[in-house]
């Protein structure tokens, strides 16, 4: 059978490591701020991979430094929650992820089974902290418009109050949503409409911890 790898390079001497251990390709991938560790998914899976990273200086300079394996710290397969709305289906196969600057944010494109009955693409949130320790806490859920579907997402670099998400629909519409952080000391403005509603929110317990 064809094996298949991830490798990462270094962007000095060009060496790389690779992992050679996967069930697929790399479906979609990102660092964190401070370059210290990728986390990434294959294609096929429900969980979210983590590879964490030293840098090296003097003569050790020029090596990758990956950790030996990949730790899984996130299995989003499918799952019922209870909202206002009645019984919704969220959960399937990782689309792509980013990391907001501040590291605070990771938002996920998730999609459903396509022949699951009630099956939804949604938009993920995770509450995220890479330092002293790594941690990963679901924040909720982001859907759109009856019929729209995520396409592409990403985080404005310069936000100064939080994290700023920018949200690219199938229906063409493009909306931001920013999420306002206590630390910024930002008064929260409260809509009268928000551009997406949101489908559950979860409980705030850790999904990953290295404690």
């Amino acid at each position: 059978p064809l094996r298949v790898s991830c490798r990462v390079w270094e962007a000095q001497m060009w060496t790389c490591e690779r992992w050679p251990t996967l069930k697929g390709r790399c479906q979609t991938g990102c660092w964190s701020p401070d370059g210290s560790r990728l986390l990434f998914t294959v294609l096929g899976e429900s969980v979210i991979y983590s590879l964490s990273f030293s840098e090296y200086r003097g003569e050790m300079q020029g090596q990758v430094g990956g950790s030996k394996t990949a730790s899984i710290v996130a299995d989003l397969s499918e799952t019922i929650f209870e909202t206002l709305y009645g019984e919704e289906r969220i959960g399937g196969e990782v689309h792509s992820m980013v990391w907001d600057p501040t590291g605070e944010r990771l938002a996920v494109i998730i999609r459903g089974p396509p022949d699951a009955p009630g099956s939804q693409t949604v938009i993920a949130v995770f509450r995220t902290r890479n330092s002293p320790v790594f941690e990963l806490l679901p924040c909720g859920f982001l859907r759109g418009e009856c019929g729209a579907q995520p396409q592409l997402i990403a985080f404005h670099p310069c936000f100064k109050q939080g994290a700023l998400l920018t949200v690219c629909w199938s229906t063409g519409k493009i909306t931001h949503i920013p999420f306002f952080f206590v630390s910024a000391h930002v008064p929260v403005p409260s809509p009268s409409r928000s551009p997406v509603s949101v489908g559950a929110s979860v409980r705030e317990q850790p999904l990953f911890s290295e404690l």
